[in-house]
């Protein structure tokens, strides 16, 4: 009976523990955006990034660069304003850095969805197939980011809330 009542309820966290939680999510995050970084970085002292890539596709990166970049920005962005503003733990800070988090994906996903056009440029030297990956890929981090967490948002949201029983 406890394992169903579980399924149909949701619990409020206490608002530390939210706080940790985003924190959380951010160190998660961050890494992967800064090995990102890190490598589209490198691409762009090799030898062969001027002699295979076209100017176009050189801004194509850059613009992929610059976006990782603001998702980075975007990613701490919560750590600074904390810092800055000596905001205290509320539900205002935890909506603001939930905001931020939501939307450093959004530039993390078009950056990496360029590169990937890119490198797949490279490979397969044919423009609609590098295309058709990025627009896949694109459609993939769409449906799991961002259309199924809504969706079930929803349904959670009908959900019963309980205080969280130490």
């Amino acid at each position: 009976m406890e394992e169903a009542d579980q399924k149909n309820s949701q619990y409020k966290l206490p608002l530390g523990e939210e706080v940790n939680l985003m924190e959380q999510e951010a160190r998660m995050i961050l890494p992967g955006i800064q090995t990102l970084f890190g490598f589209q970085l490198i691409a762009v002292f090799n030898q062969s990034f001027k002699i295979l890539l076209t100017p176009s596709e050189q801004y194509l990166h850059l613009a992929s660069l610059l976006l990782v970049v603001i998702s980075g920005i975007l990613v701490s962005a919560p750590a600074a304003y904390h810092r800055q503003a000596h905001h205290h733990i509320s539900s205002h800070f935890i909506r603001l850095g939930s905001r931020f988090l939501t939307l450093a994906l959004i530039p993390l996903t078009l950056g990496t969805c360029l590169d990937i056009y890119i490198v797949s440029w490279i490979i397969t030297s044919s423009v609609v197939a590098s295309g058709i990956i990025s627009v896949l890929l694109f459609c993939i981090y769409l449906g799991i980011w961002f259309v199924f967490p809504r969706k079930r948002a929803k349904k959670i949201l009908q959900l019963p809330v309980k205080e969280l029983k130490k």
